[in-house]
Order: C-alpha cells, then sequence, then structure tokens
C-alpha cells in the first residue's frame, strides 16, 4: 500500500471494495482475488466467522456485520409484602407476567491497516424515561435506539498499548466486561444494576487505555469517563468525571483456559451526576434545584419487561446527595474443563451523604430530607457454580481477561439431518446486595438463581431461569415489603 495517501481515501476504497463484492458474489463462499487491487486497494475476501466476515489474505483490514436478538417471557409468584401496593412497601412497578426483546442490536465492526479498530453498536429495544434516575414512572417512555459499544481505538502504541476513545464500557467488573451474548444468567447480578451500570446499559463515554504482558499473565486497565444516568451517551450538565484501573492476574491458564485461574482488582472513583431534587408529579418535569446525586436501586435477576423504568424495582435506597463516590471490586474466577466458578465482591463509599425529598413511593427509609447522614456504605456479592454436562468448557479470551464465545462440541441437528444434541450447561448462582447502612436503609436481598442452558450453536442459544428472592425492605412511609419472590423465566437469543 502507498501510506503517502491519506488514510481517509483507503477507507473509503476499502468499504466500496467490500461493498460491490457483497452484491457480486455469493456470501457464503470465499471471494477469490489477489490482495491487491489495480489501483493499489485492498481486496477483501467472504467468509463465515460466526457471523458476516470480509478481510484481506492478511487480516490488516477486517470488516465485519453482526447483532444479537433476545426474546424473553417471564411469570412471577410472591408473598404479601413484595405484592402489596407500593405505597405500603411493595414492588413498584407491580410485577406482571412479561413477553418481551430484552435486546435487539445491530453492529459493525472492523479493522484498518491492522491497527486501528472500530465498532458501532445500536440497541432497538431501550425504553426510557425522562426522569428515570429519581422516579420509575411512565412518563416519556418508548423504544428508543440508544447506543452500545460506539468507539474506535488505536493498537500497539508505545508504553501504552491500546487507547480506545468513544461509547464504552469503563474497566470495573468481571461480568459487567463480558458480553451479554453469552451470559451465565438471563441478568447479571444484583450489583451491575445498583453500582456497576445504573440507569446507562453499562455504557459510558471516555477514553481507556488497555495492556498486558506479552504473555498475557498480567493484564491492566485505566480510563477516564463522563458518568452519565442515561443510556445514550451524553451529560448535558456539570459533574460526573468518573475514572477507573482494572488490574488482572493469571496464576494459572492452562490448555488455551480450559483450566485457569483469574484474580482481578478494579477500582472507581466518581463524581455524582447533576439530578433534581424537585418534580412536578403531575409531569415528571424538574422543578426544583438541581444537585449532584446518586439514586442505588436494583431489579430483579429475571425482568418483568424491556430495558427501562417499567421493570420492577426490589430494592432502592431513593434519591442521596453526596461529594463522591468510590467503589472497589474484586474477582475470583476458575475453569477446569466442564466446570467453572465465578465471583465478585463489591464496595461503594458515598462520602457527605444528604436526604433528599426527590424519591419514589417505594423508596426505602430516610431521615428528613436536607438530614446529613455522613458516608453511606452499601456492598454486593455473588457466587456461582456451571457445569457443562456435555463436556465442553468455556473459552477465555486473553485479549479482553473474560470469557468468551463457547462452542458446543456438536450443534443441534435433527436425526433426519445427521443428529446433534448441542451443548446442555447447568448452573446455580447465588446474589446478594445491601443497600442498608445506618439511618439510609433502601433494602436487602438475597436470592439463587437455577439456569439450564441449552447451546444450540455458537450463535443460538435457550435459557431456562427460576429464581427465588428473598426480600427485606421497609418503604419510605414505613409500609413492610418483606417477604419472598418466585420467577420463572426463559429467552431465545441469537446473535450473528
Amino acid at each position: 500500500m502507498d501510506r503517502n495517501k491519506p488514510q481517509w481515501r483507503h477507507l473509503a476504497g476499502w468499504l466500496a471494495c467490500a461493498c460491490a463484492m457483497g452484491v457480486a458474489r455469493a456470501p457464503a463462499q470465499p471471494l477469490a482475488g489477489m490482495s491487491r487491487g489495480a489501483d493499489d486497494r485492498p481486496v477483501l475476501e467472504g467468509s463465515w466467522n460466526h457471523g458476516m466476515r470480509l478481510s484481506s489474505p492478511d487480516s490488516a483490514f477486517v470488516f465485519y456485520v453482526g447483532g444479537r436478538t433476545q426474546m424473553d417471557a417471564s411469570s412471577y409468584s410472591a408473598s404479601a409484602g413484595p405484592d402489596a401496593p407500593p405505597g405500603d412497601g411493595g414492588l413498584n412497578p407491580s410485577l406482571y407476567p412479561a413477553v418481551n426483546f430484552r435486546r435487539a442490536r445491530l453492529m459493525a465492526y472492523g479493522t484498518y491497516d491492522d491497527i486501528y479498530d472500530f465498532n458501532c453498536e445500536y440497541d432497538f429495544v431501550n425504553q426510557y424515561n425522562l426522569n428515570s434516575e429519581a422516579y420509575p414512572t411512565d412518563f416519556d417512555t418508548g423504544p428508543l435506539p440508544a447506543p452500545t459499544d460506539l468507539w474506535m481505538q488505536v493498537r500497539e502504541i508505545e508504553w501504552l498499548g491500546t487507547v480506545r476513545v468513544g461509547n464504552q464500557k469503563d474497566p470495573f467488573g468481571f461480568e459487567h466486561i463480558g458480553s451479554s451474548r453469552w451470559l451465565n444468567f438471563m441478568e447479571r447480578s444484583f450489583a451491575q444494576d445498583a453500582f456497576v451500570g445504573p440507569f446507562n446499559n453499562g455504557f459510558i463515554p471516555g477514553i481507556q487505555v488497555l495492556n498486558s504482558t506479552a504473555d498475557g499473565q498480567f493484564a491492566w486497565q485505566f480510563g477516564l469517563f463522563k458518568n452519565t444516568s442515561n443510556p445514550f451517551a451524553f451529560a448535558s450538565t456539570g459533574g460526573g468525571a468518573l475514572s477507573a484501573a482494572r488490574l488482572v492476574w493469571l496464576p494459572v491458564y492452562e490448555d488455551e483456559g480450559r483450566r485457569l485461574i483469574h484474580l482481578g482488582v478494579a477500582g472507581r472513583s466518581t463524581g455524582l451526576a447533576i439530578l433534581p431534587t424537585e418534580l412536578d408529579p403531575a409531569t415528571g418535569q424538574p422543578i426544583g434545584p438541581s444537585v449532584p446525586a446518586v439514586r442505588f436501586r436494583s431489579r430483579g435477576s429475571i425482568r418483568n419487561g424491556p430495558p427501562g423504568p417499567l421493570n420492577s424495582i426490589y430494592a432502592d435506597s431513593g434519591l442521596l446527595q453526596g461529594s463522591w463516590q468510590n467503589l472497589i471490586g474484586l474477582e475470583f474466577v476458575a475453569n477446569s474443563g466442564p466446570l467453572s466458578f465465578q465471583s465478585e465482591y463489591f464496595g461503594s463509599w458515598l462520602a457527605d451523604a444528604v436526604t433528599t425529598d426527590t424519591n419514589p413511593i417505594n423508596s426505602g427509609q430516610q431521615p428528613p430530607p436536607g438530614t446529613p447522614v455522613g458516608t453511606v456504605f452499601y456492598q454486593a456479592a455473588y457466587a456461582e457454580v456451571l457445569w457443562f454436562l456435555t463436556g465442553e468448557s468455556r473459552t477465555y479470551s486473553l485479549a479482553g481477561t473474560r470469557f468468551d464465545r463457547p462452542i458446543p462440541a456438536r450443534n443441534y441437528r435433527p436425526i433426519r439431518r445427521g443428529g446433534g444434541s448441542g451443548a446442555w450447561q447447568v448452573g446455580i448462582r447465588y446474589n446478594y446486595l445491601c443497600l442498608s447502612d445506618g439511618e439510609v436503609n433502601g433494602g436487602v436481598l438475597n436470592g439463587m438463581t437455577l439456569g439450564l442452558n441449552w447451546l444450540l450453536s455458537p450463535n443460538a442459544r435457550v435459557y431456562f431461569n427460576y429464581d427465588i428472592t428473598d426480600r427485606q425492605f421497609v418503604s419510605y412511609s414505613g409500609g413492610n415489603g418483606d417477604g419472598v419472590i418466585h420467577a420463572l423465566g426463559t429467552r431465545m437469543a441469537f446473535d450473528f
């Protein structure tokens, strides 16, 4: 390639070449041709790699188109406390059976000149509420597209490694940075909802550095981000500077990750988003002053609706003003053939906390508005064990320091087509969240989830989850919402 030409000219030629070949050739067959065209532009070959992939013979130029669809069905039963009206401590919104799309994303990923990468992905089933940070109401809801991974990066920078800029996952939490395409259970733990990715789907705009030793035994990430309280990758108010870092050590890594021990520690320090302290009860619009504040809440392990404000909230601190929030995360993961273990612990400290009067009808107990309550400490943890009944092993990505796409030994096929069972996996998870500390008590959750996963192929799976959650909760108005919630859910998921 003539490297004196502008890079944008090469990029335009590369995309045009990809489009032309997509029309002229059958997409399932490799595209014959030389590595360079007559005008020195790369010629891309088409193939299937769990999705449509166009690449030059040396893989210096790659274009990949993909997506994911997840459709859920769920049903519930609950004891008197959670099933009571919201004003008496019951869930808000109330539980109800649901059928909905959990995710519906389209993605385009590419590599240019071997070191430049981009990722563009949008979710088309997200529901949004203008005031979802403070009120779980039905105002301003709708199936609005929201960006998820929307970044570009440069690899192999001296001393730094990879530098990524855009909307992305910050380096905090093992299950957080793993893809939703191969979650172990239908939902991540309570900690994801309460601490790791509240209100923003887990994606925030910023800049991140990723690097590792040559053998991958040690890896580290750190970055600066803008703390957002919406899923649309923007913040239109002051405050909310966020920094995060993560260090991973693999003391054991054998047989391409089929046997491993993963240890990780992560930290996050963040300024608080500027949120309104008073809302108009008729319209939900802010009418009072705005202050740096945060709300801690968690939905259930099986959701009753699409992502957004319509899911039942199990625990809720209400809105708290503060000066700063610090978090720590600890990771322990092990893999041994078909057996795997995964666990994390999270701690959150909110400094200089002050109560507000902007709280949902069933938020937890708080002192009167304007009461200083010092440093509020909340915590969460989960531990899960999974076993492939058909003998497969979870795959691990050294580059991503996380589990990757599992591959069945044999895809499911009807008997008349040769037969094949796919892969079968069972799992159990204990899930814990404590949003109660001192005078600010948002509730305590203890959950147990049983899961059966049927992997028909590397691209398709069916989840069957049964969850039982013990809820300890007293509402702001004094209503007792203690009780047990049973949930049954299934998901059909496909990605390409």
